[in-house]
């Protein structure tokens, strides 16, 4: 059965719960601002977050605006909304990770019960957030230091029906370019989690370094709405879409040293494999690396940072 409940928060049908959650076993205490949000009628549930990284702005706010302006009288099913997960690190614009035990969430899931505090909060989410929901959207985009071009992204599970209800959810958010992530991809993360619980899912990446704008909120707003007439919990027609341009993995690269980072590419941008993209200086300026595209594709990711360490991301191609 499809869950109705999240936290504590058990509206009835037809209503609106609103509150803090709070995950077990954390101390100080880590609570996560919550909305559920129950159809009138018996229906599916999607469950959305935002805010595993504190400040990526456009997801977090369009979260929240979605959870408040959906009418449950109009619902079929059940909203999910949790929203900044990363609470502690809010107020702190907090980058990549959290101030509690200084991990990047969106690399523990699917969480330990005994574990650190990052561990028990991905472990709170996939058990009582993510089991049980029909489908799962996590927000994203580029934090303080990351240029960005939106796209959506899941993990490919080698289960026809999965993978192809999640590549569906994508479709239907309306973004430019579609990642279908391979099995053995990224480890930790909260689609590659909930995929192999079977539940479809999808990160969809809107907005750049950490800048609050309205017309990322706006683009993330449409694809959350386009996914909820998709899964037939709201009437209506979906906002035109495009379709999409598929890219079959993502080729990174990281600094091999702490030092200064020189790009000479930008986000949006087509490379080849062994072109130049940049060079890593000291600090004096004398150059330690040259930097060679991985692969060839779309730079859907670059940090534009000067200052990089030793194994910090530098650079994500999106390969056809």
């Amino acid at each position: 059965m499809s869950r109705t409940q999240f936290g504590g928060l058990a509206p009835d049908p037809g209503q609106r719960a609103v509150g803090w959650v709070g995950v077990p076993g954390v101390e100080p205490p880590w609570e996560m601002p919550a909305f559920v949000i129950r159809g009138r009628q018996p229906g599916p549930t999607l469950a959305v977050t935002a805010g595993i990284h504190a400040a990526e702005y456009p997801g977090i706010a369009s979260a929240t605006r979605l959870a408040r302006d959906v009418d449950p009288a109009a619902l079929r099913g059940t909203l999910i909304v949790v929203s900044p997960v990363n609470s502690p690190g809010f107020y702190e614009r907090s980058m990549y990770t959290n101030p509690v035990d200084g991990k990047n969430i969106n690399r523990t899931f699917p969480g330990d019960l005994a574990g650190s505090a990052a561990q028990r909060v991905t472990h709170f989410l996939t058990t009582e957030l993510i089991t049980g929901a029909d489908a799962y959207v996590d927000l994203h985009g580029g934090d303080l230091i990351e240029a960005l071009v939106p796209f959506a992204i899941y993990q490919q599970t080698g289960r026809a029906d999965v993978d192809g209800r999640a590549q569906e959810l994508a479709d239907a958010y309306g973004l430019e370019y579609v990642l279908a992530a391979p099995a053995d991809a990224l480890r930790g993360t909260s689609y590659s989690a909930a995929a192999r619980l079977g539940v479809p899912s999808i990160i969809a990446e809107v907005g750049q370094q950490g800048i609050y704008d309205q017309d990322s909120v706006e683009r993330h707003l449409a694809g959350l709405r386009n996914v909820l007439v998709h899964l037939r919990m709201l009437e209506g027609r979906p906002s035109p879409v495009t379709r999409p341009q598929r890219l079959s993995r993502f080729a990174w690269m990281y600094a091999d040293a702490t030092a200064t980072y020189h790009p000479v590419v930008a986000a949006g941008q087509v490379v080849t494999e062994g072109q130049s993209i940049g060079a890593l200086r000291d600090i004096f300026g004398e150059t330690v690396q040259e930097l060679r595209a991985p692969a060839g594709g779309l730079v859907l990711f670059l940090v534009t940072a000067l200052a990089v360490k030793k194994g910090d991301p530098l650079i994500g191609i999106g390969v056809p």
